[in-house]
């Protein structure tokens, strides 16, 4: 079954808003199957919030699908979600962050597209107000750099899913919160949807 190398800190702008440091080459944490729900053609899906009472934070992204060669194929746009409150305790305490960052439904995707290595843009809003826009020559580590740090470290497989990381302007949802994410061209066409409500 695929699973999700999520690239850790690759937007200057959210590493500082989160405090952390910029690393010098791309760092991975692993979603597992159970994280990554999949939206209908229309893009529509669910944000399962793991928690009525922590903290949990949307991440917009755009993610992509290795083909049988483990080269991007197809991409989307998704959104990461973040238990904050678990997260922040798993790193006070020394702990690992799957709580926080690989529980059930966290990785919620969107309608996919083919594969297009030029400037892509993602953006994010809650209940129709812009929350999060970027555009991925942003990212402090580019896709290829990503690509090739990955396959010559680890062993990722056919249909696994990279999430690239998010730009600056992630915040809390909460139940009935309406998440529209949305991934362009460099033309400005939308390629790629995702409509979700936000559930307990």
């Amino acid at each position: 079954m695929a699973v999700g190398w999520a690239v850790f800190r690759n937007y200057v702008g959210h590493a500082k808003e989160i405090y952390g440091d910029i690393t010098e080459y791309p760092l991975f944490f692993l979603m597992p199957p159970s994280a990554l729900v999949e939206a209908d053609e229309e893009g529509n899906n669910v944000v399962a919030l793991s928690s009525a009472t922590e903290h949990i934070d949307h991440e917009v992204e755009l993610v992509i699908k290795l083909g049988d060669d483990l080269q991007p194929i197809e991409m989307c746009v998704g959104c990461d979600t973040t238990n904050r409150t678990r997260q922040t305790r798993a790193k006070k305490e020394g702990w690992p962050w799957l709580e926080g960052k690989g529980f059930t439904g966290s990785g919620v995707l969107g309608t996919w597209t083919k594969w297009d290595p030029s400037i892509l843009s993602v953006g994010l809003s809650i209940n129709g107000e812009l929350r999060q826009e970027s555009t991925t020559d942003l990212m402090v580590h580019s896709v290829d750099s990503i690509l090739s740090h990955l396959n010559s470290w680890y062993t990722p497989m056919p249909g696994d899913m990279i999430w690239t990381g998010t730009p600056q302007g992630v915040g809390p949802m909460k139940e009935g919160d309406v998440i529209e994410c949305w991934l362009k061209d460099s033309e400005g066409n939308v390629i790629s949807t995702l409509n979700a409500t936000c559930v307990i």
